[in-house]
């Protein structure tokens, strides 16, 4: 099954669980019905931001070499950078900068990992970016018909995340009656949106979306046919799928909760 929702809502809290539950408290999100899988590679961000991504943390009960954890933080590294802005423009959407970065303002910090607001502030701050990805993995299948699951939060500098947002752009018009007020600053932190993620290739909107990924990239399919078998037989690229849902998730997300000042 796939699933992209939001954490239940509840009060503001200081520290990051192993699964971010006590952060995803602050959020004021309530949950949200399951979306449609996002299967275009190309993602409109709804404004420009530039991001890190912190290695994500294993909650899946297998163990996970810390190289393919850091691969996942590369990949989505890779699919933010192919992210455009709301004119289709490449230098309009999220980017993000190298994990080595991140690694490297995590160590000038003394951290192993990142478990606190005062924490995440500090690494967006020292990098220095608009914002940070966390993430927990919580399903690991590498093997034919793959799975991945992980809990997903982007948190935001209070003052720069959203400085970028163009409301008339975005919505043709100053103000979205659809839209919800997220943005309760916790310490100088805005934990913008947060995505739950599972991608089992037994699931045939999976299945699907993985066929129609790999349709628009049969520059390294191999000549399989259906093109989709090379994404569900090689783990690793079937994780270039995992974060273009990542990426897409979050955007659909984030789009979804911004509200622009009427």
């Amino acid at each position: 099954m796939t699933i992209a929702r939001s954490f239940a809502s509840a009060s503001s809290v200081r520290v990051l669980g192993p699964v971010f539950l006590a952060l995803a408290a602050a959020l004021t999100a309530c949950e949200t019905p399951r979306s449609n899988l996002m299967t275009v590679p190309e993602v409109a961000a709804p404004y420009s931001a530039v991001l890190a991504v912190a290695p994500f943390t294993n909650e899946s009960g297998v163990s996970i070499s810390s190289r393919d954890i850091l691969e996942v933080s590369d990949k989505i590294v890779a699919s933010l950078n192919e992210t455009t802005g709301i004119n289709g423009s490449p230098d309009g959407g999220w980017q993000a900068v190298p994990v080595d970065r991140t690694l490297s303002a995590m160590r000038q910090l003394g951290l192993d990992a990142i478990r606190t607001e005062a924490e995440a502030r500090a690494v967006i701050e020292t990098i220095p970016v608009d914002g940070l990805i966390l993430g927990t993995i919580t399903e690991w299948s590498p093997y034919d018909p793959p799975a991945f699951a992980a809990n997903v939060l982007l948190l935001g500098h209070d003052d720069r995340l959203r400085s970028g947002f163009d409301a008339a752009g975005l919505y043709g018009r100053t103000g979205d009656e659809n839209g919800s007020k997220s943005d309760q600053k916790t310490g100088g932190v805005i934990p913008a949106v947060d995505l739950i993620l599972e991608l089992d290739a037994v699931n045939h909107r999976v299945r699907t979306a993985v066929r129609t990924y790999a349709e628009s990239h049969s520059d390294v399919t191999g000549g399989f046919d259906p093109p989709e078998r090379y994404y569900l037989m090689v783990y690793d690229r079937y994780l270039d799928f995992v974060a273009n849902q990542v990426v897409s998730g979050l955007i659909s997300r984030e789009r979804a909760t911004i509200r622009p000042d009427s």
